[in-house]
């Protein structure tokens, strides 16, 4: 058996921050100075352990095959995700002014929470799964998973790292925060929404709810 070690496949350079700067804008929300560079930081990792040079070389597809968008990257969703989540933040803050939201974690969490989708969709990785699955799963890791480690390499909060392990399938095994509550509403929901829009390829839709009912773009 080969052994195989998730790390950097080339140097984090300015230029690949910048296109995380450029592919993802709405990091700049995120209130706390020291959070936006190492958001900034935790996507360059990311991209680095993969072959993806920027994020907008990624596939907009939910898991890798569905569901998949009709149209567009990987950056229409994760800043669709981080804008939606702002949004639900909003209402109850607004409406429930007694409640306490932490806008860093919150918005930084939603900037990352698919931050480990580099590894998981890198076309390699994918190929040497699909060649021996039983050597070391198929995948070794979901985007979830590796997205916690990625926050955690580069110097991210515990919350945030969690937000990005909770926000799919693992939270459903664990308890998860406020935080993370809003940013899983906001990521399953945004799936849910462009499904029933029409915006979803046919084929793939069926990955998002049995009982969802697409409208068709004409």
């Amino acid at each position: 058996m080969t052994y195989h070690y998730a790390q950097l496949r080339r140097p984090i350079t300015a230029q690949t921050r910048q296109t995380v700067v450029e592919d993802f804008p709405e990091i700049s929300l995120i209130p706390d100075d020291d959070l936006r560079v190492k958001v900034v930081e935790a996507w360059s990792y990311a991209l680095c352990c993969s072959d993806f040079q920027r994020i907008t070389d990624i596939p907009p597809e939910g898991n890798p095959g569905a569901p998949v968008l009709r149209q567009g990257t990987q950056a229409d969703h994760i800043r669709g995700v981080l804008r939606y989540a702002k949004a639900i933040g909003l209402e109850f803050e607004t409406a429930y002014p007694e409640t306490a939201i932490d806008w860093n974690i919150l918005l930084a969490g939603a900037a990352c929470h698919d931050v480990g989708k580099p590894y998981e969709f890198d076309p390699a990785n994918r190929a040497r799964w699909a060649q021996s699955p039983a050597d070391a799963g198929s995948p070794t890791f979901r985007h979830s998973v590796f997205g916690m480690h990625v926050c955690l390499m580069t110097g991210l909060p515990e919350e945030v790292a969690h937000i990005a392990v909770g926000h799919s399938f693992e939270g459903l095994h664990m308890g998860v925060s406020a935080e993370c509550t809003i940013v899983r509403q906001a990521d399953h929901g945004w799936w849910h929404i462009a499904g029933a829009l029409g915006l979803v390829t046919a084929e793939s839709v069926g990955a998002i709810s049995g009982n969802l009912r697409a409208r068709i773009i004409k």
